[in-house]
């Protein structure tokens, strides 16, 4: 029974000694990254800054593709991907309905949208509602899936304009 308690004690020390060493690793790489070894000359051959991958900028979805509504549409989720990189949360908010339940912004940056069903438009009593369910690939390129929700009134002017409503 000893021998037993001995093993048993002796391997939870390995396992709390290899746990500490693998946190110590996390937080104090011995390498960088590839990606941060990169230099790159600039037009008069100087060498610039290497590049993190955090410094790259978000990838717009192209609203070439797209007329009224869903244009609009697309224009307010590039300005919401602007807004989260540039982590500008009252450019951020200012997309927001003010009686969403969004209460601020993601704290993840959104670099793309990988993926994006159908914009579908709905018309209610007193508004028009756009739906659309995107895929979203973040600085870590973890993908997650959302599904914006937008409202636009049914009035004339500033008001009848397309805002964010809810993501889910």
């Amino acid at each position: 029974m000893r021998k037993l308690t001995v093993m048993l004690g002796l391997f939870l020390f390995l396992v709390a000694c290899q746990n500490k060493t693998g946190m110590e690793d996390a937080q104090n790489p011995a390498e960088p990254s590839p990606e941060v070894l990169t230099v790159k000359a600039g037009q008069n051959g100087e060498v610039t800054a290497p590049t993190e991958p955090h410094d790259i900028p978000p990838v717009y979805i192209d609203e070439a593709n797209y007329t009224g509504d869903e244009l609009e549409i697309v224009k307010l989720m590039n300005a919401r991907l602007h807004y989260i990189w540039e982590e500008d949360e009252k450019g951020y908010m200012s997309l927001i309905d003010p009686q969403s339940p969004v209460w601020g912004m993601t704290r993840t940056k959104v670099r793309k949208i990988v993926s994006m069903s159908d914009i579908t438009i709905r018309e209610q009593r007193k508004l028009y509602e756009g739906v659309v369910t995107v895929t979203e690939l973040d600085e870590n390129d973890k993908e997650s899936s959302r599904t914006m929700v937008f409202w636009k009134k049914k009035e004339e002017g500033d008001s009848a304009q397309w805002i964010i409503a809810d993501i889910d």
